[in-house]
């Protein structure tokens, strides 16, 4: 596809995104605007397209819950999206530190879930959703395991 005559897209805060141009055949891309929302972008029979709301950057979120090490770390940023969850949209918030590669994904009071390795708080949230949707008792599918999710003890 040539992405030069790809549509434009806009960020819910109004200003327009672009993304650069790759050699590489991606089905995902990443973009982040500069009110700081992220946004996964999937290439679509139309061309690319936001697959989910944007991620919401935290500047104060509530750090309790998480595991000491990630929370510690000096460049740890946090977001949070909605998911269905039991039959209602619930707020799911991420914690995720570029450097150690790592994001721990937590809703309620629930535990959160180690993500590890992943490049970017959308791939964290990606994995998580594959996850949590995946298992039994979700729309009748069965679980899969995956050894990249894991229970993080706090």
């Amino acid at each position: 596809m040539n992405e030069k005559n790809a549509a434009p897209f806009s960020c819910v805060c109004g200003k327009r995104l672009a993304w650069e141009t790759t050699e590489s055949p991606a089905e995902k891309r990443e973009l982040t605007c500069s009110c700081g929302r992220k946004y996964g972008l999937e290439l679509q029979k139309a061309g690319w397209a936001p697959g989910l709301d944007p991620l919401i950057p935290e500047a104060r979120q509530p750090l309790s819950g998480f595991s000491q090490e990630l929370r510690h770390r000096a460049d740890c940023e946090r977001y949070h999206f909605s998911h269905r969850i039991s039959g209602h949209r619930l707020p799911v918030h991420i914690l995720f530190s570029p450097s150690a590669k790592t994001a721990e994904v937590k809703t309620g009071d629930r535990k959160p879930f180690k993500v590890a390795p992943v490049h970017s708080p959308e791939e964290a949230r990606r994995q998580w959703i594959e996850w949590f949707d995946s298992r039994p008792g979700r729309d009748g599918r069965r679980a899969r395991s995956s050894s990249r999710l894991q229970s993080v003890s706090t």
